[in-house]
């Protein structure tokens, strides 16, 4: 499963990569366009394919449905709040916060593109560092099952993220498609500001709040053990 993971990223980068030709203008054409994005969300299908993998083995015999249910919930809870925070993002560039703005085309809207498609990609790659929570292969994942291991902490942990992010990508999607007109201005939201005095702080804060939850759960997961001397550090651990 984390090779496949590991190809698809790798693969999903390189077609990323291509998108500055376009940027650039160095070659822009609609079907190069369209083979660079479609090619790049098939790979992103191979990443759901290996937590189906994992679906089938974690799943006790007459609980497949809820399992099954209760991982692409999850899966699904995280899809619009990565949408929200890359619209938060463009606090970070103003250039990019209008159609009006994109339109003029000038270098300055161009390289202010080609930073935020950097910015992905190396969010998108250092999302590999969280490889080593997953089972290799499926002789280990029915090795974590047998060891019958729980935790109430992080199982209400766990729950609770998904409510909170439910509930913030639903508030904020709200706020920012029906009350359009009333907040969609808000830096916070992803708008260009309601005012020249409007400070982008808190969309600053905020997406400095979800990527210390995302990196700071999976390095104490992942490293702290090897910090501590628990465990010892391994290329193996992304393979």
């Amino acid at each position: 499963m984390a090779k496949l993971i590991l190809f698809g990223s790798i693969v999903v980068t390189f077609f990323s990569v291509l998108y500055f030709l376009i940027v650039f203008d160095i070659f822009q054409h609609a079907w190069f366009y369209i083979f660079t994005d479609v090619s790049a969300q098939f790979m992103y299908t191979l990443n759901f394919l290996a937590s189906v993998f994992c679906m089938v083995e974690v799943a006790e015999p007459g609980y497949e449905a809820i399992t099954y249910s209760l991982i692409t919930t999850a899966s699904n809870t995280v899809s619009p709040l990565s949408s929200v925070i890359s619209y938060q993002f463009l606090a970070f560039f103003p250039a990019l916060n209008t159609q009006e703005g994109i339109a003029t085309d000038t270098d300055e809207v161009r390289w202010d593109f080609a930073m935020l498609h950097m910015l992905t990609i190396v969010i998108n790659l250092t999302s590999l560092l969280a490889l080593p929570l997953l089972p290799r292969q499926k002789k280990e994942t029915r090795e974590l099952v047998a060891r019958g291991e729980h935790s109430v902490f992080w199982g209400k942990f766990a729950l609770y993220s998904a409510m909170i992010f439910l509930a913030y990508s639903t508030m904020v999607t709200f706020a920012t498609v029906v009350l359009h007109d009333v907040y969609g201005c808000f830096k916070i939201l992803g708008g260009a500001g309601c005012s020249a005095e409007e400070s982008s702080f808190p969309a600053y804060v905020m997406v400095g709040c979800v990527l210390a939850y995302c990196y700071g759960v999976n390095f104490y997961l992942s490293y702290w053990p090897i910090v501590k001397k628990k465990k010892k550090f391994s290329w193996s651990m992304f393979l």
